[in-house]
């Protein structure tokens, strides 16, 4: 079960912060033998259930009236190793940074910007989701509050897949 994390100070999130902004994050214990951000990264965000893939595509067709950024183009594919890598996966969550402890996914748009990070910590032994947001208006700020019940529970069920690529650590 996912638990409450706090971001490290040192963490690649940490530059796009200010005060006033959201951050949260949701931590496991890091499967063994540990992969390294990329592939974690592909095995807990990328491997979302059906009725999260049916939530973003309500959320596609609600916002696009809108004029805020969807899936349409790119949609909602898993990237390869390569595409994280070398940081060219593209669309809503489009990959920034990656390293082997850490890949940043995200985009900006005109009601908010976002980042997440998925985290990989050896000495923590564990492997966490934080989402960074900072809105630009009301929009942004009535999106985030709506968002952020289905968020938790996604975030956490993301978290879940990490169970399936090796033995959890207690």
């Amino acid at each position: 079960m996912a638990k409450d994390f706090i971001y490290p100070d040192d963490g690649a999130l940490r530059r796009y912060y200010a005060d006033g902004d959201f951050l949260d994050g949701q931590w496991v214990p890091l499967p063994h033998p540990a992969p390294d951000a990329a592939d974690l990264t592909i095995a807990t965000f990328f491997k979302m259930p059906g009725w999260v893939m049916g939530l973003l595509a309500l959320r596609d067709g609600l916002v696009s009236p809108l004029g805020l950024k969807t899936a349409r183009s790119e949609g909602y594919r898993v990237p390869t190793r390569q595409e994280v890598l070398d940081c060219s996966y593209p669309g809503v969550f489009a990959v920034h940074s990656a390293t082997p402890d850490e890949v940043i996914l995200g985009t900006d748009d005109k009601h908010l910007d976002f980042r997440v990070s998925i985290l990989r910590s050896v000495p923590e032994d564990l492997v966490a989701i934080s989402t960074w947001v900072r809105p630009h208006n009301i929009l942004g700020n009535a999106y985030l509050a709506t968002v952020y019940p289905f968020h938790r529970i996604i975030v956490a069920r993301c978290l879940d897949n990490a169970a399936e690529l090796g033995i959890v650590a207690a």
